[in-house]
């Protein structure tokens, strides 16, 4: 596990202390060791976390021939590549490597199990190779003209390399307008303008000023395999064994998020069967809240022999929020972030790579608007209740009743949003965003592209929520939490061959009438703790209520109610008022827009 980054320029790389500035704000990814390599006309570095191979892999490799590599992430069928190459080593790093000149960039890159971003540069003929994991693990951010590429695996690194260059670094816009629609800043757009992410799934090859990108793994629903409900429970958790076992592969102490759902419940049932010693974390509040798991943790844990650990959770979350704008780049308006750094930095003092559930309810289908798109035709009747429900708080059973008659009547795409955030739409715009002949693509524009009509409600929902809620949202939030503590986090749930096999299965082996995750809970129901699989499912969130109403109370003061802040450069300060003193929007996500404009004021201050 590493932060990597690079330099590409026909008027000659960096000077070797200007390129070292950039790579050192990629510290905390990888402590342990610092790497670079200057030649004629690029910059290569590395910030190494040393998880596997911890004598060998010093990074970045170059060969006789010209050939350099850089990579970040952890390639967990590098044992089996290596029998398969006759190669002799203990390192993911340099069996990559070799994989790379025996076969080919694009072919080597099909053969990875894992998450990775690679950077690999061929001298000879003087191209760089960029790729990213099939889900989007690891990031990796590009700028690009025809004189230069610069790459990083962070965006404050990347700023670094642009304004060595005296490369001009504005905030995008219409980033911010998809912000306040999704909660973050959808893949490939980033904050600054003409600064991207690498989608998922695909590698770049840059040569002569020339950007070429493929697309070696993606998403496919159909056709449906034919197959029994029996096969497919041996099917799925043979493979969900696999991808745990292979995923404890490590030279250093390993540990485990548990919470008291069914996705690291099963995490740590499959992990405890290897007989490897394992720490289990849990966060605790220290008041009444149903985010507090710690019981019905504590008895998985005891249950399959787990070292469990406690974090309280009685740090301040104001200097947990004022830590988060530096650790996020861009706004990320997901609270749930806030305890992630928590647990990042206790569990920091023990283990150095931790494994999560992330995942689990993409893969299975665990929210419940997984339910509603399931069930959409037979709630188009729930229509004529929306103007005689109260709106009820958003969690509550008429919460969801309300959405639901609001959500039954509509386009897909706009039921996406009002499934998933519910913050601001596409109509707000005349009302709210300041700059509406600036919106280059409305949100429903960038959903359209994602659309295909061949699919079901279920399978077309599930797709959108991993190009953007999971991708942009979840794995942002679980890579640089965990990063800023030097952990490596890993999803066995994100194992790219557990979505080849649940992306072909009937919708019914996933949503079950009222019952969500159908398959998944059919093969662990009798393995698990009762007070697991008889609980209710509670979401990991952070307590934001409670939070906006006392302790970000007169931070919102400061902020939001000050006329002359930054935010109303964008939106509207009358309506943003409308909507703190609960005139307007009252339908919506409130406490999600207050907190996501709360974020974006911030990080305006400090960035902008």
């Amino acid at each position: 596990m590493c932060g990597i980054a690079g330099v590409w320029s026909k008027h000659g790389a960096l000077e070797e202390e200007k390129f070292e500035s950039a790579l050192q704000l990629l510290n905390h990814r990888g402590p342990d060791e610092r790497h670079s390599i200057k030649t004629s006309t690029i910059n290569l570095g590395s910030q190494r976390l040393k998880i596997i191979g911890i004598d060998s892999g010093k990074q970045p490799i170059v060969d006789a021939q010209g050939h350099y590599l850089a990579f970040n992430g952890a390639i967990y069928n590098y044992p089996e590549i290596a029998q398969s190459l006759k190669v002799s080593s203990k390192s993911d790093t340099e069996v990559l490597f070799q994989l790379i000149l025996q076969k080919g960039f694009m072919e080597a890159i099909n053969d990875l199990t894992g998450m990775f971003a690679i950077a690999f540069f061929d001298e000879k003929e003087s191209s760089f190779f960029l790729a990213r994991d099939r889900m989007g693990q690891k990031p990796l951010y590009y700028y690009q003209n025809q004189s230069i590429l610069l790459f990083a695996s962070e965006l404050k690194s990347l700023k670094k390399l642009m304004e060595l260059q005296s490369i001009e670094v504005a905030i995008n816009k219409n980033a911010i307008y998809h912000y306040l629609s999704f909660a973050n800043i959808p893949e490939p757009e980033t904050i600054y303008k003409n600064v991207y992410a690498l989608p998922p799934g695909q590698f770049l090859k840059y040569q002569n000023g020339s950007l070429h990108f493929s697309t070696y793994w993606q998403h496919e629903y159909l056709p449906k395999e034919k197959i029994s409900f029996l096969d497919a429970r041996i099917k799925l958790q043979a493979a969900i064994e696999e991808a745990v076992r292979i995923r404890l592969r490590a030279d250093v102490p390993i540990g485990l998020f548990l919470s008291g759902g069914w996705d690291s419940s099963v995490i740590a049932f499959e992990a405890s069967k290897t007989g490897r010693d394992l720490k289990a974390f849990t966060v605790e509040y220290p008041f009444q809240t149903s985010q507090n798991e710690s019981h019905t943790a504590g008895v998985t844990a005891r249950q399959f022999g787990l070292d469990h650990q406690i974090i309280k959770m009685d740090k301040s979350p104001l200097a947990m929020l004022e830590k988060s704008i530096g650790t996020f780049d861009q706004p990320l308006a997901d609270s749930s972030a806030l305890p992630n750094l928590a647990i990042a930095e206790s569990a920091s003092q023990h283990v150095k790579v931790m494994l999560n559930g992330d995942g689990g309810d993409e893969l299975f289908g665990g929210y419940r608007r997984y339910f509603t798109a399931k069930n959409i035709q037979k709630l188009r009747l729930s229509r004529y209740l929306q103007n005689s429900l109260p709106v009820g708080k958003r969690r509550s059973k008429l919460g969801f009743v309300n959405r639901i008659s609001r959500i039954a009547n509509v386009p897909a795409s706009e039921r996406y949003l009002l499934y998933t955030t519910d913050m601001l739409q596409d109509a707000d715009i005349s009302t709210i965003w300041n700059h509406p002949e600036e919106i280059a693509n409305p949100s429903l524009d960038l959903l359209s592209l994602h659309f295909d009509s061949k699919l079901s409600d279920l399978d077309q929902l599930m797709h959108w929520d991993r190009k953007f809620n999971l991708l942009s949202g979840i794995l942002v939030k679980m890579d640089r939490a965990s990063m800023a503590h030097s952990i490596e986090a890993r999803s066995p749930f994100l194992d790219h061959h557990l979505f080849e096999i649940s992306n072909y299965l009937p919708d019914n082996f996933k949503i079950s009438w009222f019952d969500r995750k159908h398959l998944l809970k059919s093969i662990y129901r009798n393995k698990l703790p009762s007070v697991v699989t008889k609980a209710s499912k509670t979401s990991f969130e952070a307590p934001l209520d409670n939070w906006l109403k006392n302790d970000f109370k007169e931070l919102l003061k400061d902020l939001l109610y000050n006329p002359q802040a930054r935010v109303y450069k964008y939106v509207n300060y009358t309506e943003i008022m409308l909507l703190m003193r609960q005139v307007k929007y009252q339908e919506r996500n409130t406490d999600y827009i207050i907190y996501a404009l709360l974020v974006l004021e911030m990080w305006l201050h400090e960035h902008d």
